[in-house]
């Protein structure tokens, strides 16, 4: 009984991890926010996190296995936390920018060393401080927090699933 309703949470967290990036892709491709470095670290986390639930909806693990997907799971929800944490204190405490120099991705990647475009993609930029959209008066890294916690939420279900003692009886 634990497996089939963790194998539900892993869906539902594939599901909720999905709905969030589809968000960030129609706020990127309709609405025409260039995400800065800090949310594409988010969107990264994000994705690894519903790979990993999509892989262990159909890998079916054992206890231990579920463990081993929700340390993953855990780690990619404090990362993109961070992340998101990080854009909002940027927003709060960083001067806003004047004008949009945010280089993207690849320039970063092909520029610079590769540890200076980790650094980089981590600590955010001056875009990362500017707040350009806002829905219910929350930006775009508070929404994303919003999903976080409740991907959060799942992921501390399924450990306590997978940490209580199992009746006998039931696989």
């Amino acid at each position: 009984m634990v497996q089939a309703r963790s194998r539900s949470l892993f869906l539902l967290g594939f599901l909720v991890s999905v709905g969030t990036l589809c968000a960030a892709y129609y706020l990127e491709w309709q609405v025409g926010l260039k995400p800065c470095s800090l949310c594409l670290v988010q969107r990264f986390f994000i994705a690894v996190f519903g790979l990993s639930c999509l892989t262990a909806f159909v890998h079916r693990p054992s206890r231990w296995g579920q463990r081993g997907y929700l340390l993953l799971n855990t780690l990619m929800v404090a990362g993109a936390a961070a992340a998101a944490l990080r854009q909002l204190w940027l927003q709060a405490n960083g001067e806003q920018p004047k004008v949009a120099c945010q280089p993207g991705l690849e320039y970063l990647l092909t520029t610079l060393p590769f540890p200076e475009a980790v650094k980089t993609l981590l600590l955010g930029t001056p875009e990362c401080a500017r707040v350009n959209w806002t829905l219910l008066d929350m930006s775009v890294p508070e929404w994303s927090l919003l999903a976080l916690t409740c991907l959060l939420v799942l992921t501390l279900t399924g450990w306590l699933q997978a940490l209580l003692p199992q009746h006998p009886g039931t696989a």
